[in-house]
């Protein structure tokens, strides 16, 4: 068969821009290549590994679960099962410490990223920051193998370090900038998730206790023994919990800074800084 005809088969389950990207990925090759090479045929080895795919595929899996890699931020990262697939949301975590940066991106900014899980974050501020140093922390060993490798495969690898602990645990000294994405599905919302979020992406990552409060209540004891003066602690929320999570701040001894809202116009983001 050829990719015309492979494409027009993926079709039939998929919308034709996925088969596009499904072909793409399991031929190891730009999306363009399907479109400008209509004629050619897969080896017997590709042809199996697109009967594969399109398969799980069908079954819920996600593409970039397939692939083993998403891009975050226009970077590449490596996934695994301990590893949250990063959703385009969460680049509002960036957007925010560099609004706040502003001029001083030369500044040699010292960040943690807490629940680093791929690193995404971590590494895509390293990436900005061209002279910050960062320490990347996660409870799973798992998940902290594939921050190690992301650094490395986008040039950071000598600014960031990544250790395994609970929060805050095992870290030293102070930051400029903290950052973090935590679990705050409510468990009592289990069921509403879409099928291949409960079935891809670890539960772990996912739920933060019957309220979704469980890991703020955490942070917010946590790091103000952890943030420099004058820093920037920014977290990632779910919808609805901006309220919730400003009160838990405030009462700790922070001051809510600001709040940012993703491309949906849902409040996902908040800034904080120590009063």
């Amino acid at each position: 068969m050829t990719l015309k005809e492979w494409h027009r088969l993926c079709s039939e389950t998929l919308s034709p821009q996925e088969a596009k990207w499904l072909l793409a990925g399991a031929l190891d090759r730009d999306p363009s290549f399907i479109t400008l090479n209509p004629t050619y045929s897969p080896s017997p080895a590709e042809e199996e590994k697109i009967q594969e795919w399109l398969k799980r595929r069908a079954a819920g899996e996600p593409l970039s679960r397939l692939k083993g890699v998403r891009e975050f931020w226009s970077l590449p990262f490596y996934l695994n099962e301990h590893t949250l697939d990063p959703r385009p949301d969460t680049e509002v975590l960036i957007e925010g410490v560099l609004k706040w940066v502003g001029g001083r991106k030369e500044a040699p900014w010292t960040i943690t990223d807490l629940g680093t899980g791929s690193g995404c974050i971590l590494i895509s501020l390293l990436h900005e920051l061209p002279n910050a140093t960062g320490v990347g922390v996660d409870i799973s060993e798992g998940s902290l193998s594939m921050a190690r490798q992301n650094a490395v495969l986008n040039g950071v690898d000598s600014r960031a370090t990544f250790c395994q602990g609970n929060w805050s645990e095992n870290l030293e000294g102070s930051f400029d900038i903290i950052v973090s994405n935590p679990p705050y599905i409510p468990l009592a919302h289990k069921d509403t998730l879409a099928k291949n979020v409960l079935a891809y992406d670890p539960h772990q990552a996912l739920f933060g206790g019957e309220d979704g409060l469980t890991c703020y209540r955490i942070l917010a004891q946590e790091i103000g023994e952890l943030l420099a003066p004058h820093g920037l602690g920014i977290f990632e929320i779910g919808m609805g919990q901006r309220e919730d999570v400003e009160a838990l701040f405030e009462k700790a001894g922070f001051d809510i800074m600001f709040v940012l809202s993703d491309l949906a116009g849902i409040e996902r983001a908040i800034g904080v800084e120590r009063r």
